[in-house]
């Protein structure tokens, strides 16, 4: 019969319970395993009437073996039916028990299966099959040139097109500097020791730690043989960072790494130590990173060995934190003013690093340069909001901060409109 109980005053019926049927009458369950009893009935009969004492010893067992692996394969399933059965967790899979694992089988194979039969070359994000073939072909030094013309898409909107020059940068009629190479100098508004940049193309920051001592090493080298800047990532200056001889920029993070006290704040000391190393040609003053844009991160105690806390100036032991802005910097004020703290003690260029946002902030940024000349950064490393890291929210990752073709736009617009992109150098 049906139950009747009071809840705040009001009569509920409750229906009868029909867990019993729910949990383990389930029909198609009940199909199967009739038909598997029915096998095992079978097969056991075909047994008994082999003639053992016909049979060779492998013969018989290769047929124990076969017989073992049906009953294992029957009672696998059973428990694998009574877990999913009663398992709370997951009601789908208490519902659709056993089947349920073809489709997790399948999710698991779809990545798979979509990147090397269904997509064409152009589809993946953020690297197609085209470009991942053209790094692992050069990567290999074999050849990794191509036939038959492009298979780009060059009439899509905000396709990337490198604009080619009919005439080339000569400084004279005599054949001198013909073809000179694209050439850029930095810290020559702010009164440092300037860096020449000859190469637009440089290593971006990844910390020791992140990647390993081989990858830093090898980036390094290659940094030294490009003749480009390689940069350390905000874990610090590891030995790793110098294998190669190529020239640094050392990165500033929110938990100064490397150039800390004890308390996590910037070791005025330490930072002078930095600028000391003459691989390290700039610093950066990270404020946020495109896959993360506003969260700080963590590193668990578990993955701080000595090297790592000797590098970073952490303890071991305890996790280590870096807070998701620089307690130095609240507005472009106090922005200008850690910068010009940071310059004053490295004496070379010092830029930042940001995800743009709101518009308005980049064009105050401009704004403070033209009202206060010889201030501000020397450079500007416009970090796209669909930017990537080893660990990031999907939200952040996907929906936070301009995309990096808009945010260099935006960031290249807001410099002009004040008349100082002249004394700005802008990455992405």
């Amino acid at each position: 019969m049906a139950q009747e109980r009071k809840f705040q005053g009001t009569s509920v019926t409750k229906a009868p319970s029909l867990s019993f049927i729910r949990n383990i009458a389930h029909p198609v369950v009940i199909i199967w395993f009739v038909l598997s009893s029915a096998a095992t009935l079978g097969y056991g009969y075909y047994i008994e009437e082999l003639n053992f004492s016909k049979m060779s010893v492998w013969s018989l067992l290769g047929t124990l073996i076969q017989e073992f692996i049906v009953i294992a394969l029957i009672l696998g399933l059973v428990v694998l039916y009574i877990h999913d059965r009663f398992q709370k967790d997951y009601p789908v899979q208490r519902m659709f028990p056993i089947v349920i694992w073809g489709r997790k089988i399948l999710v698991k194979m779809g990545p798979l299966l979509r990147q090397y039969l269904f997509l064409n070359d152009q589809e993946e994000t953020p690297y197609n099959r085209i470009t991942r073939n053209w790094v692992y072909e050069s990567s290999l030094g074999v050849r990794n040139t191509i036939g038959f013309g492009s298979q780009i898409d060059m009439d899509k909107v905000g396709t990337t097109l490198i604009m080619p020059a009919t005439f080339t940068n000569m400084k004279s009629k005599t054949g001198e500097e013909i073809g000179r190479s694209y050439e850029t100098v930095i810290g020559k508004h702010t009164g440092v020791e300037t860096v020449t940049l000859k190469h637009f193309v440089n290593i971006s920051a990844m910390s020791f730690g992140a990647l390993s001592y081989r990858a830093h090493a090898a980036l390094n080298l290659g940094a030294k043989m490009a003749g480009i800047m390689h940069n350390t990532g905000e874990g610090g200056l590891a030995p790793c960072h110098e294998y190669g001889g190529g020239d640094l920029i050392f990165q500033i993070g929110t938990a100064k790494y490397g150039i800390r006290d004890d308390d996590g704040n910037l070791d005025d000391n330490l930072l002078k130590e930095m600028a000391n190393h003459p691989q390290v040609k700039m610093f950066e003053i990270k404020l946020a990173q495109g896959a993360k844009p506003g969260k700080g991160g963590m590193l668990l105690k578990e993955k701080i060995t000595k090297e790592i806390a000797e590098i970073r100036k952490i303890p071991m032991g305890k996790d280590a934190y870096a807070p998701a802005r620089h307690k130095e910097v609240t507005d472009v004020a106090d922005l200008f003013d850690f910068i010009d703290h940071v310059r004053g003690i490295v004496k070379k260029p010092v830029g930042i690093k940001m995800v743009i946002g709101h518009t308005a902030e980049i064009e105050e940024i401009a704004k403070a340069m033209k009202e206060q000349p010889g201030r501000g950064p020397d450079y500007v490393v416009i970090d796209g909001g669909d930017g990537g890291t080893g660990a990031a929210p999907h939200v952040l990752s996907s929906y936070a901060g301009l995309p990096m073709k808009q945010a260099i736009a935006v960031a290249d617009w807001a410099f002009k409109s004040h008349e100082v992109r002249d004394k700005i150098v802008l990455f992405a």
